[in-house]
């Protein structure tokens, strides 16, 4: 048996780039992107905004808004139980993936209601056929339930924790923030189906290690927020290719997914909130230095800050404000690094995206 090979830190990093569509920008549609790329975590609104436009070649707002609006591209709680922006084919496998393990942290909160899961869930299903706004769904839930729920939130969850559920418009649109409706996705399996759910699993393993591969049993747990049980079938029925990182931990593989030369010079980017390339492994150390971990992970609830890459490496955080027709990026530089070729380039093509009707555009960097 041959040796399995060994990929450097750099190597995994530029795989990653690679694969992000980080190295180069392409002329891909939103909704092609977004296919390609898995998921966008979305619970800020404007974070998969900016990462099409970190990745795409000629990117607008209105693409992405297009792809939504036609339903080529859906919001939905999904991985994590964070909400996510995928590709609308790609939804029925990855939500069925999804709710199997759902369903169990589902019963594990309320186990007296396991026995009647499926019973409240054909109830859930018959009112989501059209769309309900939150207010709506608790109420119903509450309806089935009696005090079975004792939080409001949970009321919310159970539904979203037994059924296939999607955002309605204008949900997901650029800088929609605020209540929301609901509507069941009528072509992913609304019921608890063993088969859907290893296809499923498979499905999303596969998609992922095409985006953020090589990746660990590790890495792929953490994304998916799945058990080993789920995702080991799911791996081995795709044969996946064998390798292993510089501290000999072993690593996955598509069996043809291509691996970048280590001399690429990764150029700069700027990335949102909760973006995926710095947030999709339990090592995010391939793009997030272990010193800087605590404060790009600093916000309130978890929050991920906005970075921008140097060398492929997150070497610091962005904020943008706007004032008095006055646009300003501000960098907090984590490194050394302040003059970065094409940092300025970069900055002020964020810039424009952000403030189209700014008067002034300016770039202020501190440390």
């Amino acid at each position: 048996m041959s040796r399995a090979r060994t990929l450097s830190d750099r190597e995994l990093t530029l795989a990653l780039l690679a694969r992000q569509l980080l190295l180069t920008r392409r002329p891909l549609t939103a909704a092609q992107a977004v296919r390609r790329l898995v998921a966008l975590q979305a619970q800020y609104s404007p974070s998969p905004y900016l990462a099409l436009h970190a990745r795409l070649d000629g990117f607008a707002i209105g693409d992405l808004e297009r792809s939504l609006r036609r339903g080529t591209v859906v919001k939905a709680t999904l991985m994590r139980g964070t909400l996510h922006l995928v590709h609308a084919d790609a939804f029925p496998a990855y939500a069925a993936a999804w709710l199997r393990q759902a369903r169990r942290m589902r019963d594990g909160r309320v186990p007296e209601l396991a026995e009647r899961a499926p019973e409240l869930a054909g109830a859930l299903r018959s009112y989501l056929r059209q769309p309900r706004t939150t207010d709506e769904l608790r109420a119903r839930t509450r309806a089935l339930v009696g005090d079975a729920i004792g939080e409001p939130s949970m009321l919310l969850d159970y539904a979203r924790m037994s059924l296939p559920l999607v955002h309605v418009i204008p949900s997901g649109l650029w800088r929609q923030h605020g209540k929301f409706s609901l509507v069941l996705r009528e072509d992913a399996a609304s019921e608890a189906d063993d088969d859907a759910a290893a296809a499923g699993t498979v499905a999303l393993v596969r998609d992922y290690l095409a985006a953020f591969g090589p990746a660990t049993r590790e890495d792929l747990a953490a994304f998916t927020f799945l058990r080993y049980h789920q995702l080991d079938p799911a791996l081995a029925a795709l044969s996946p290719r064998r390798l292993t990182d510089a501290r000999g931990r072993e690593l996955f593989d598509l069996p043809r997914a291509p691996l970048p030369q280590e001399d690429e010079q990764p150029p700069v980017r700027f990335l949102p909130k909760w973006d995926a390339a710095v947030i999709s492994h339990r090592d995010r150390t391939r793009i997030l230095p272990a010193g800087f971990a605590d404060v790009v992970k600093g916000g309130k609830n978890g929050e991920v800050e906005a970075t921008y890459l140097v060398d492929g490496q997150v070497a610091g955080i962005w904020r943008h404000d706007e004032r008095d027709g006055v646009a300003t990026l501000t960098l907090r530089a984590l490194t050394g690094e302040r003059d970065a070729p094409g940092l300025e380039q970069e900055a002020q093509r964020l810039l424009a995206l952000l403030a189209p009707e700014a008067s002034r555009r300016e770039l202020t960097l501190t440390t």
